[in-house]
């Protein structure tokens, strides 16, 4: 196995009607396919409360992920991708840029007014890219929404 992460697991449970998510450990092989999975869901776990705050992280990355569907494939358990079936509309694009916007506010607050920004060169130059992709981000939902705009 060549590594692994947390995915977001839909099983069906009890009957066919009813639906759960759960986090899990899936594990894959060195080209990429999954090779297998927890039996049972996990639980944030640390040592430390950076290492459960760290961990808790690393749940929320899974969220980003095409969640997988627990499937039965001649006998066998399987995990396949769910399609992405999210309807996107025009109140998506300015929520986004509102979040974007939030966000370059956020770090400016917090990292980049810090003391270490003014001091350090290495941490200026890298502040200012983080900074310059989140405007990046709200520029470019700003011309996704434009665009459609334009097309009605």
């Amino acid at each position: 196995m060549s590594h692994w992460n947390y995915r977001v697991i839909q099983k069906r449970v009890q009957s066919a009607e009813d639906i759960v998510y759960q986090i899990h450990e899936v594990y894959y092989s060195e080209d990429g396919g999954i090779d297998g999975w927890t039996e049972s869901p996990v639980m944030p776990l640390g040592e430390s409360e950076y290492e459960l705050r760290e961990d808790i992280r690393h749940f929320l990355e899974a969220f980003r992920r095409p969640i997988l569907e627990e499937k039965k494939d001649n006998g066998k358990d399987i995990l396949r991708e769910i399609p992405c079936e999210s309807k996107i509309n025009s109140g998506h694009y300015f929520e986004f840029m509102d979040r974007a916007s939030i966000a370059v506010d956020y770090i400016y607050q917090f990292l980049g007014s810090h003391p270490l920004i003014k001091k350090e060169k290495q941490l200026k130059e890298l502040y200012a890219k983080a900074e310059s992709a989140l405007s990046d981000l709200y520029q470019a939902a700003g011309q996704l929404e434009f665009d459609k705009t334009k097309k009605r």
